[in-house]
């Protein structure tokens, strides 16, 4: 590890749930002096870290996003993925003017599975667990192929960080009601996943950046261990003391992806084909990390223990708030 971090001064772009998560651990940490860039007036942000310098700026005017990151030594993204947000277009508008503004290293907006595909079977990291060319991950391999090719020219590095699922929205992939008992999960869920905790993954980003140059201009894999929905299933029933048994049903992964890959051929991109694509690398079987890098950034190695701790965590967090007083 470097004994003196050539990341200093940070800007910081997202704010959504997992954006604001995730920025209040890492600058709590108190390793970088970190600038949030915000689109809007800055007073309308509420329950922001007090260490932290807030800058507006404005994507569609170059030459003054260029002064806001002149002195940067680094630019993290957190920003949406849902259909219609211009996830490629924001972040390309970042990326080029880092570039004219000198700034070294770039971390896009990723912080989800294998939507690089270079968790695969061989060595090389190319086989049969990638996944194919979508419209709805075009958005992030946009980014990877511009970051892939302007790296190649010495002009900035970049490194992703992907994460397991991080269970933030379990509701959207798998439908679990405490109450009626009842489930209804992707092929019954039983495929598979890695799982990682937002503590896990600001500490992954903390010592990226503090790490840096090492680990640039790679497709980094995180986890804390992996899970299934039904071991969740399983530990919401167990957390809310019911014996009663529970109705779960399943569907289709395979014909959710089918119907959407059929409506975004022909041109329409809604939410629901939007989950009917990401329900493949989110709770598919293709997302259990076979060679983490967690050692690379110092992170404790994988773990069943670790994997159930957040599972419960997420148990808990299911179950009816008059519920969870007793737990």
């Amino acid at each position: 590890m470097n004994s003196v971090s050539n990341i200093r001064n940070v800007a910081w772009y997202g704010t959504g749930n997992l954006g604001a998560q995730i920025l209040h651990l890492v600058a709590s940490a108190q390793a970088f002096n970190i600038t949030l860039l915000v689109r809007r007036e800055p007073a309308s942000y509420m329950n922001l870290p007090s260490n932290i310098t807030i800058k507006q700026i404005d994507l569609e005017d170059r030459a003054s996003l260029v002064t806001a990151l002149t002195g940067i030594d680094a630019v993290v993204v957190f920003t949406s993925m849902a259909p219609h947000n211009n996830m490629d277009g924001i972040q390309l508008e970042l990326i080029n003017a880092s570039i004219k503004a000198k700034v070294k290293f770039f971390v896009p907006s990723e912080w989800a599975p294998d939507t690089a595909g270079g968790n695969a079977a061989t060595a090389l990291r190319i086989g049969p667990n990638t996944l194919p060319p979508t419209p709805i991950i075009a958005m992030k391999r946009v980014v990877h192929n511009y970051l892939l090719a302007r790296s190649a020219e010495g002009k900035i590095d970049f490194a992703t960080l992907h994460t397991g699922n991080m269970l933030q929205n379990i509701g959207v992939f798998a439908s679990i009601d405490v109450q009626k008992r009842t489930a209804v999960l992707p092929d019954g869920g039983y495929h598979p996943f890695a799982v990682t905790s937002t503590q896990t993954l600001a500490k992954a980003l903390t010592n990226l950046l503090s790490r840096y140059p090492e680990n640039k201009n790679t497709f980094l894999y995180i986890c804390d261990g992996e899970t299934s929905l039904y071991h969740v299933v399983q530990a919401v029933q167990k957390a809310s003391g019911s014996h009663e048994p529970w109705d779960i049903s399943s569907f289709s992964i395979e014909e959710r992806k089918k119907i959407a890959d059929a409506n975004m051929r022909s041109g329409k991109v809604s939410m629901q084909d939007f989950v009917g694509v990401l329900g493949v690398p989110f709770t598919g079987g293709l997302t259990v990390w076979t060679k983490p890098d967690n050692g690379k950034l110092g992170l404790e190695a994988p773990s069943s223990a670790k994997a159930q701790e957040i599972v419960d965590r997420v148990a808990r967090s299911l179950l009816p708030k008059r519920s969870q007083g007793v737990l």
